[in-house]
C-alpha cells in the first residue's frame, strides 16, 4: 500500500500514476459508468503518464498549466497508430478526438482537486479545445440501396453466406430503423428483442435503458433472422452470432460496417451516421424534440441537426428560385422566339 507524504503545500505528494489509478477507481465505485467509457479514460491517463514520466514531470501537487500546455501540443501532433499500421497510415488525431482527451484530463484533474490532492486545476487557464462544425454525415437511400444488395439473401452462393446475409440484412435494417449507438446495437440479447410490441431494449449512455421502436420490416426481418439463428446458438443469449453459435466479438459491429461501406463505394460508414440519418428524417417527418430526444436516449438535439434540415430545405428553395436557372430559361425562350438563324450577322 502507497502511504503519500505531505507536502510543502500541505497536499499530498502523489504520482500522477497513482492519481490516475485512484480517480478510476472512483469512478468504477460510482457504479454510474459503461465500461466503454472508462476504458476510454483509462488509455488517456495511460498517455498522459508514459509523457510525464518519460520527461520527468514532478508530483501532481507541483504540476502546473505549462506541463499540461506541454503535454496538449505534443498530442496534436502524435501519431495515431505506431508500428506497422504507422507505415500505412501516420494521420495526427482529429480535432474531436484532442477534444476528447482535453475533457478527460480537466475532469481528472478536477477530482484531484475535490480530493484535496492539488489546489487548482492546472487546465482551467487553457481554453476549451476548438472544433470545426461540420456537416453532418448521413446515409443517402441509394448508398443504403446499394449496401442492402451486398447481403441479399437470394444471393447467396452456399449455407454459410444465406445466414450471414440474413443477419447483416436485419442489422442494416436495425441502424437505419432506430437512432441506435454502436454499443447498443452491438450488445442486444435475444431477449431484448420485443417482436410482439415492435420494440428493441438498448442500454444507452449512463447506463440508462429504453425502448426503441421498430417498423414492421424490420420485426419481419428479426424474426427470420432468429429462426435461422435458434438452431445454432439456442443457449447463447447475444442476439447476434457467428454462423457456429459463438457470440459476436465487441468490434464485430465497426469492422461489418466499414467492410461493407468499401464494397458500397460508401465511404467512413460507422453507426453514428445512421443514427444522424434518423435523427433528420424524424425531425423532417415532423417528430417534435421532445419524442426524439427520449427517442435518441439524448438531453437535447444538437444544433447541427436542425442545421442540417435548414440547409436542405433551403436547397429545395433554391432549386425552385436558382436565378442560374432562370437566366437560362429566359435566354432559351428569346432563342425559340428569334427562330432558327435569325439574329445572327450576315458573311
Amino acid at each position: 500500500m502507497v502511504v503519500n507524504k505531505v507536502t510543502d503545500l500541505g497536499l499530498s505528494d502523489i504520482c500522477l500514476r497513482d492519481a490516475g489509478k485512484g480517480f478510476l477507481i472512483s469512478l468504477r465505485a460510482s457504479n454510474r459508468y459503461s465500461p466503454n467509457y472508462l476504458e476510454g479514460l483509462e488509455r488517456t491517463l495511460a498517455l498522459v503518464t508514459l509523457y510525464a514520466e518519460e520527461r520527468g514531470w514532478p508530483n501532481v501537487p507541483y504540476l502546473t498549466t505549462s506541463h499540461i500546455e506541454e503535454y496538449l501540443a505534443y498530442f496534436q501532433e502524435r501519431p495515431i497508430y505506431f508500428g506497422e499500421r504507422y507505415k500505412t497510415n501516420s494521420r495526427t488525431p482529429s480535432q474531436g478526438y484532442i477534444e476528447v482527451q482535453y475533457r478527460r484530463l480537466k475532469r481528472c484533474f478536477g477530482w484531484l482537486v475535490e480530493r484535496d490532492h492539488i489546489k487548482r486545476n492546472p487546465l482551467a487557464l487553457i481554453p476549451h479545445s476548438h472544433v470545426d462544425e461540420k456537416v453532418v454525415a448521413t446515409v443517402a437511400q441509394d448508398d443504403m440501396m446499394r449496401l442492402l444488395e451486398l447481403v441479399d439473401p437470394r444471393r447467396a452462393r452456399n449455407r454459410s453466406e444465406v445466414f450471414r446475409f440474413t443477419r447483416d440484412r436485419a442489422v442494416l435494417y436495425v441502424l437505419w430503423d432506430t437512432p441506435s449507438r454502436r454499443n447498443e446495437i452491438a450488445g442486444l440479447t435475444v431477449n431484448d428483442v420485443d417482436l410482439d410490441a415492435g420494440a428493441i431494449l438498448v442500454m444507452g449512455k449512463g447506463r440508462k435503458q429504453r425502448w426503441m421502436p421498430v417498423g414492421s420490416t424490420v420485426q419481419e426481418l428479426l424474426w427470420g433472422y432468429l429462426q435461422v439463428r435458434e438452431p445454432r446458438a439456442h443457449r447463447e443469449p447475444a442476439l447476434w452470432v457467428l454462423e457456429g453459435g459463438r457470440g459476436m466479438q465487441p468490434n464485430w459491429l465497426y469492422l461489418m460496417l466499414k467492410r461493407l461501406g468499401q464494397r458500397a463505394g460508401v465511404p467512413n460508414l460507422h453507426t453514428h451516421r445512421f443514427r444522424h440519418t434518423y435523427a433528420i428524417n424524424a425531425l423532417e417527418a415532423g417528430m417534435n424534440e421532445r419524442e426524439l430526444t427520449v427517442n435518441m436516449g439524448t438531453k437535447r438535439i444538437p444544433d447541427t441537426y436542425f442545421r442540417t434540415l435548414g440547409e436542405k430545405a433551403v436547397a429545395k428553395k433554391h432549386r425552385e428560385i436558382s436565378p442560374a436557372d432562370r437566366l437560362e430559361r429566359v435566354q432559351v425562350n428569346q432563342q425559340r422566339d428569334r427562330g432558327p438563324g435569325k439574329g445572327r450577322g450576315r458573311l
